[in-house]
Formats: C-alpha cells, structure tokens, sequence
C-alpha cells in the first residue's frame, strides 16, 4: 500500500483575551459595496439577440433573486476539501473577487468575474467562466463552457460540448472543444443568473423571488455549493464574510472564519472555528480545532479536539472538549430527551 501523504493543518490557538471583537472582522457588504464588486456591463451587439430586455424594475427584482444566492456560504452533503481539490456532486456557484486557493470538481460550474482559481477545474455538466478570472491549472467541462473576456487558463482547456470564447482570452496550453467554437464575448455570468432567475421562474415581484429562491436553496437534492463575492481559502484558511453552513457528512480541511458557522452531523473539520456570532456543531461532528464564537452549541456526539470559547455556551452531556472551555456568559450541560415512539 503506497504511503499515505501527510498533511499539516495549523488550527490558530485562542488567544488569552479571548471574547470576540463584532463585527468589524466581517462587516456587512452594503448594498452599494455589492453593486461596485459586480457591476453589470452594458449590454454589446455580440450579445444574442433571443435576450429579453429588462425594465429597471424587473432588472431590480432579478437582481434582489441573484443576491438571494449569494446570501451566505452553502458547503451541501458529501462535500470534500480535499488537498489541492473542493469537490462536490452539486453544482458551484462562485461569487465575484474570489481568491481560492484550491481547484473545484462539481456539476455545473459559475465562477463570477475577477476571480482566481490555484487548481484544476472540472465541470461535469456545463462551465461558465466570467470576465477576467485566472484559472492556474486545466479546466475540464463535458458539457458547453463559456469563457468570458480576458480569461486566463494556465493549463489546457477540453471541452466535450460548444465552447463559446471571448476576446484576449488566454490558453497556455492545447484546448480541444468536441463541439462547435465560437469566437465572441458570450452573455456574462451576472446578467446569465439574472435572466436565468427572471425567465426560467417567471417572477415579477420581490416577496415571490425570495420565497421561491429560498425553497430552490433549501431542497437537499438541488442546493448547490456556493461560495460568496470574495470567499478567500488557502491552505490555512476558508474566510467569508457572511454565515456559512456545511452539511452532513462533509470533510474538510483548514480553519473556518465567518459571520456565523453551522456544521451539520457527521462532519469532520480539521481545523479551528472563528466565527463573530453563532456557532453550532453537529451530532458526532469533529472538530481538529478551537471553536470560538458568541453563542456556541454543541450537539450530543461532537468532539471538539481544542479550546472552546464564548460568551455563552452549551453543550450536551455526550460531547467531549478536550480543551479548556471559556464562557463568561455561562457554560449550560443539557440533553435531549429521545422521543417515543
């Protein structure tokens, strides 16, 4: 049997002046702030001209249904960040200014303009790469893929549908497209989820887009992995700025920072946990780390292999801290009656 690679992961101690600072490591993206990360270029000749065009205010309420997507951070069931791979049998969505430091295997694949990608990139459905992002590594996509203007590809680029393909756009190496190739700036990945929210769910009005988004998100079968507008992960850290859930039986490698953090059951992290408010570990859930937040619970089986500390905690009779637990606010032990059947 070949010798197993071994890996270092650094979980960052806790610091002795412990409690968290709020929300000044995470702030809010406002709505301006948002809109200045991903504005929407106008609309050229080159674009189809099967494009609806959009009212300011239908244009507002597509625009409130893509932010919905973007709202926190969604790791689904069976995730894996794997050593130089987030791997997933859902489809990605990757929000703007990104810096990930890893490649992605999923279904379909998004990644939103400016960002860069330290990985190989695998599509096994479609492939849609906006504008000025730089991929270190080979993209692979079986179905159609859509490389915007100024991509970089720092690898070969195979494509087993239609490639659509921008101006200065970048290849180091072969690319083969078993389909037909076209050479022009193809519909941008933001005004693509627009239309996409707009036509294909038939909304006209913001009460009706967030509920039906919402439902999308929350079926197991369909949520997607997406990772919000400037998610930044290296091989210490994963940090976004807004909530972030995992689901079961994820695994995953490196520290944790966010606004809060939600591990579902049977998850095993090495790493620590860093969130500026609510954190809550699942049953038989595996933490390699310490766990710091405001509100901490943690669940009957969980295993916290470090400190834990916050303002307030609870945890259940049948987990274990291997650490020193720090709560100024109270330390509650509680369990759960099963019930009868």
């Amino acid at each position: 049997m070949a010798e197993e690679k071994k890996r270092v992961i650094i979980a960052e101690p806790i610091p002795d002046n412990v409690l968290i600072e709020a929300e000044e490591a995470f702030p809010d993206l406002d709505e301006e702030e948002h809109a200045a990360a991903s504005p929407l270029p106008e609309t050229t000749e080159e674009l189809p001209e099967t494009e609806p065009p959009q009212s300011e205010e239908s244009s507002a309420v597509a625009a409130i249904a893509t932010a919905e997507l973007f709202k926190k951070c969604i790791l689904p069931d069976r995730t894996e960040l794997q050593e130089r791979i987030l791997k997933t049998k859902n489809d990605i969505l990757v929000g703007d200014h990104c810096d990930i430091g890893y490649g992605l295997y999923g279904n379909d694949v998004v990644v939103c303009e400016f960002c860069k990608l330290t990985g190989d990139v695998v599509a096994e459905g479609d492939l849609r790469i906006d504008n000025f992002c730089e991929i270190n590594g080979t993209v692979i996509c079986n179905g159609d893929a859509y490389l915007g203007e100024g991509v970089k590809v720092h690898g070969k680029l195979t494509v087993g549908g239609n490639l659509d393909i921008g101006d200065n756009v970048t290849i180091e190496k072969e690319f083969k497209a078993l389909g037909d190739i076209s050479i022009r700036n193809p519909m941008p990945v933001i005004l693509y989820l627009l239309l996409y929210v707009m036509t294909m769910l038939h909304l006209d009005n913001e009460a009706e887009v967030e509920k039906t988004v919402n439902a999308i998100i929350s079926e197991a079968n369909s949520e997607p992995l997406v990772l919000p507008p400037r998610t930044t992960m290296d091989l210490r850290y994963f940090s976004v700025s807004t909530p972030m859930t995992v689901g079961v039986n994820c695994r995953l490698h490196g520290n944790i920072k966010a606004k809060s953090v939600a591990l579902k059951n049977d998850v095993t992290l090495f790493g620590g946990i860093h969130a500026s408010r609510r954190v809550r570990i699942g049953e038989r859930t595996a933490v390699h780390g310490d766990v710091i937040g405001q509100n901490i619970r943690i669940e009957r089986g969980a295993d916290i292999l470090g400190d834990v500390a916050g303002d307030k905690v609870w945890l259940h009779e049948d987990a274990l801290v291997s650490g020193i637990i720090r709560s100024p606010g109270g330390l509650t032990i509680g369990r759960f009656e099963e019930k009868k059947e």
